[in-house]
């Protein structure tokens, strides 16, 4: 089946569910359309970033999401989303998309983002079922994000008084292959948690997670995340992750917005983050194996251009060290609406590694960056996105005995509308 017939095949079995609305309570059908172009400078960061002498990488690409979602009868609901995603006008031989690229990248060819089922009040109880490939993120998504792809999961809702919600979920990453025998496990998390809501304006969780896998290592998490408002206009953010099996250390994320409405800039924002993954030698610090990482096509995290984790970051082409743990991310940031339908964001970030013992001290710094994001809302259901981002790599990312100040950048424009 090629592709123009399965998009065809898809077309016909939407027009045909909501022709037989008899069976659904409600049923809604959408699409999302997103197309855009990036340009990067120097990603190899080269001594000299001038066009002459480093190497570019400019292309188009495209994602695409066709959705439906139906309420039956009896509180069970279905929900499916198709993802399509590509890009074109890649220069051969230049390998730094793939690089930045997820690892479930598909050239245009359509795959199931979200597939699943939902009974609600199940016996009458205050629990909610959820079987098949479903999306699942906790907090920041850290620990587990599925970066808009879908997990194939098993989750449970259960709902306590005094606003207590109590989750637990498997998700399968890796099935054995069905012709051949083998002693190895399947890829698979296991999670419980629980939420408190406090007047609304407070909210607690915590969350033990434990990662399986055919690996000798064994490896779980235990995370406690609150977040709310210290007074109006002020949000806050903490959350701290205690490694545990064959791993160990404390990572944590302290973070605050506060909000402001000044005369000439509008709506205004003063964002403050500070992020610390715990290092470890032999890459046994912090490496959650399902946390957030790719925005579904390409890295995506601390700087638009570095797109570091608490875990990992991105090295260059020419990678002198991209395996070090212990990132530690300060992130400064101001956003500004001085139009109703325009919003700017500044963002800077420093970033360094401590992979105890190798590095320390000047040796970490992996780099800073400053990203520009700019957003203009052209109407209610289409929005154009301009980002500019400068990263400048320091002592780690450098050749041995390089001095001189270097730098990479990104350039990117994108449009996309919904219905």
């Amino acid at each position: 089946m090629n592709m123009k017939t399965k998009f065809v095949f898809i077309a016909v079995l939407c027009f045909l569910s909501y022709c037989n609305t008899g069976l659904f309570a409600s049923l809604r059908i959408g699409a999302e359309i997103e197309t855009g172009g990036v340009s990067y400078t120097n990603p190899n960061y080269a001594k000299s970033s001038s066009s002459n002498t480093s190497p570019t990488n400019n292309y188009l690409y495209e994602k695409s999401r066709i959705y439906l979602e139906g309420d039956l009868k009896k509180n069970v609901s279905v929900k499916v989303k198709l993802l399509s995603r590509g890009i074109y006008g890649k220069e051969a031989g230049r390998e730094y998309t793939s690089q930045k690229s997820s690892v479930t990248f598909i050239n245009y060819s359509p795959q199931i983002e979200n597939a699943l089922i939902q009974f609600s009040d199940v016996s009458n109880l205050p629990v909610d079922l959820i079987l098949g490939r479903q999306p699942i993120r906790i907090g920041q998504g850290i620990i587990v994000d599925d970066d808009g792809l879908g997990f194939d999961a098993i989750r449970l809702n259960g709902y306590l008084p005094y606003d207590i919600n109590v989750d637990a979920f498997v998700i399968k990453k890796t099935e054995l292959s069905y012709d051949s025998y083998t002693e190895d496990k399947d890829e698979q998390l296991y999670a419980l948690g629980a939420n408190w809501t406090y007047e609304d304006d407070y909210n607690f969780r915590m969350y033990y997670f434990v990662e399986e896998s055919s690996g000798p290592r064994k490896k779980n998490f235990l995370s406690f995340r609150a977040a709310g408002t210290f007074k109006q206009g002020v949000d806050y953010r903490a959350e701290i992750i205690s490694s545990g099996g064959d791993f160990s250390g404390l990572s944590y994320v302290l973070g605050a917005t506060a909000y402001a409405h000044l005369k000439k800039l509008g709506k205004t924002s003063v964002n403050v983050e500070y992020a610390v993954g715990s290092g470890k030698m032999f890459g046994l610090g912090f490496a959650p194996s399902y946390g957030h990482k790719t925005d579904g096509l390409e890295r995506s995290g601390y700087g638009e251009y570095f797109g570091a984790s608490l875990s990992d970051f991105y090295g260059g082409l020419t990678t002198y060290k991209s395996d070090g743990q212990g990132v530690h991310t300060t992130l400064l940031g101001l956003g500004v609406e001085p139009h109703k339908d325009l919003a700017v964001n500044f963002d800077y970030f420093v970033l360094f590694s401590l992979d105890y013992p190798e590095l320390s001290e000047t040796g970490s710094y992996l780099g800073e960056e400053l990203d520009l994001t700019v957003r203009y809302k052209y109407n209610q259901n289409c929005f154009l996105k301009f980002v500019y981002g400068r990263f400048s790599p320091l002592n780690l990312l450098k050749a041995p005995g390089e001095t001189s100040k270097l730098t990479a950048n990104k350039i990117g424009w994108s449009i996309s509308a919904k219905f």
